[in-house]
Order: structure tokens, then C-alpha cells, then sequence
């Protein structure tokens, strides 16, 4: 299956939370990272989550939030990541911010160009990569 999102995470399931209406699904990568995803029990059990399966979690770039290490305050979001900017490519409105995170894992945030230039990013800047639950999407592998 080939999708339209630039983050894509491979793993395992490694627990699950079962509520009345939505599951927490937790996924870990090879490499040592934890995503999170909340997806409705029907969903759930049609992809037939259980412990160990091998799956995909996928978010597109205007999802990801960037904040700065030092700045950070405490946050709702559940999937929160330390990169390193690689690559910065601005356009006439918007701002693509690619980072490196500690495992080799590439993420891609897009975020205006205002947002960019008030945050005085760089090549080389440590960045942290937030990302809600309920914008992780869940794929059966």
C-alpha cells in the first residue's frame, strides 16, 4: 500500500488499552521508538490488532508540530520526538522541515513559512516532532 503521508513508522504492536469506544494502540520500531495511535474498537478489531503483529503507523506532514527542545511546555500530544533538522525547503506560504530522529527514523513537518521564520530554524537545530494520537493512522502490514 503506497500513501500520500511522508511519516511512516514499521513496528510492532507492543500494548494495547481497550476502552468503551476507542483503543490506544502502542507500536514500537526496531530502531527503539514508541508511537502511539487512538483508533476506534471497530477499527481495531477489523485490522485485527493484537500484541506482536507487525504494522505501519503513518502521519502526514501537516500534522507534525516542531517545537524547540528549550521552549518545549507540556503538551497533549502523546508521540513526542527528538530529531535533528536536516533539511529546510521554503516556499512561497508554507515550510517543509525534514529532521533525522536518533534511530536513523526520517520525519517531515510542514508548517508555514511565517512559523519557520519566527522560530529562527536551521540546519543542524535540534527539534522535537509532536504529534497527537488521534492523527496517527494504523496499517495492517
Amino acid at each position: 500500500m503506497q500513501t500520500s503521508a511522508r511519516n511512516t513508522f514499521s513496528g510492532k504492536v507492543a500494548n494495547i488499552k481497550i476502552g468503551m469506544v476507542l483503543s490506544e494502540v502502542e507500536l514500537t520500531t526496531p530502531g527503539g521508538q514508541t508511537i502511539v495511535s487512538v483508533i476506534t474498537n471497530e477499527s481495531r478489531e477489523a485490522l485485527k490488532v493484537e500484541k506482536g503483529k507487525a504494522m505501519k503507523a503513518i502521519v502526514k506532514a501537516p500534522w507534525v508540530i516542531l517545537a524547540k527542545p528549550e521552549t518545549l511546555p507540556a503538551t497533549s500530544a502523546r508521540n513526542d520526538f527528538l530529531g535533528q533538522i536536516t533539511k529546510i525547503t521554503k516556499g512561497q506560504v508554507a515550510c517543509e522541515v525534514v529532521a533525522k530522529l536518533k534511530d536513523g527514523t526520517v520525519m517531515c513537518a510542514l508548517i508555514t513559512g511565517g512559523s519557520a521564520e519566527g522560530m529562527g530554524l536551521k540546519v543542524g537545530d535540534p527539534i522535537r516532532l509532536l504529534v497527537k494520537s488521534f492523527s496517527v493512522i494504523l496499517v495492517d502490514e
